[in-house]
């Protein structure tokens, strides 16, 4: 069954990167409203903000400043969605992203992430997804990792306490490059530019930010 897209435009987006160690702001926010609800405000922007690092037992060693994959170092948020997604991937044109989330297919144009009209086909997609692994497995093989182009990082969602994390990994020495609490898939582009990071909350689109702002920062 094909449905109507929601008639919210895509949220406005903050573009920082905090740093290896983040969580998706509406996590924080829906956490912050429990504790003190205030309807009044206007929705915030989507984006990301600084959280504690993991305590894990692999190699942190930080971003790496002149990478041109996205993700891989200091990256720029630059749109965002509001819809779910459980799992994503590119297309082939590289012109839409694609997504999964509870009983619907989801699908968003690039790079200003219009959402377009949704499928629910009566199965769950997600139904066969892998489980988020437990924080001790992420030695052993990385079950349902997205892959960046040339197998240099894989994105894996893991538990996180009552979260979920996605953990961005180098497969051969098992470097942990980046945690983000609240996200659960990753997809990347052909060509490694382009990062996509979604979950619960939402979806966030990056790419590497510009070697002329990170030497300024």
């Amino acid at each position: 069954m094909l449905a109507r897209p929601g008639g919210m435009p895509p949220p406005e987006v903050v573009p920082d990167d905090p740093g290896p160690w983040s969580i998706f702001a509406e996590l924080r926010r829906q956490a912050s409203r429990a504790a003190r609800p205030d309807r009044r405000r206007k929705p915030p922007p989507h984006g990301l903000l600084l959280s504690r690092p993991p305590q894990l037992q692999l190699p942190m060693p930080g971003l790496a400043d002149d990478s041109p994959l996205a993700g891989a170092g200091p990256m720029r948020l630059i749109a965002a969605a509001r819809e779910p997604a459980f799992r994503l991937w590119f297309d082939e044109e590289q012109r839409m992203l694609r997504g999964v989330s509870p009983f619907v297919h989801r699908s968003w144009s690039i790079p200003d992430m219009r959402h377009q009209p949704e499928q629910r086909p009566g199965d769950d997609p997600t139904a066969e997804l892998e489980p988020p692994l437990e924080q001790s497995e992420l030695s052993g093989e990385l079950r349902g990792a997205a892959l960046s182009p040339g197998g240099e990082l894989a994105a894996v969602a893991v538990r996180d306490g009552p979260a979920i994390a996605l953990a961005l990994i180098r497969p051969d020495d098992r470097a942990l490059v980046r945690w983000i609490v609240g996200a659960r898939a990753a997809a990347w582009t052909r060509d490694g530019g382009m990062l996509a990071v979604g979950g619960e909350f939402g979806v966030l689109l990056a790419v590497p930010r510009p070697r002329a702002e990170t030497a300024s920062s």
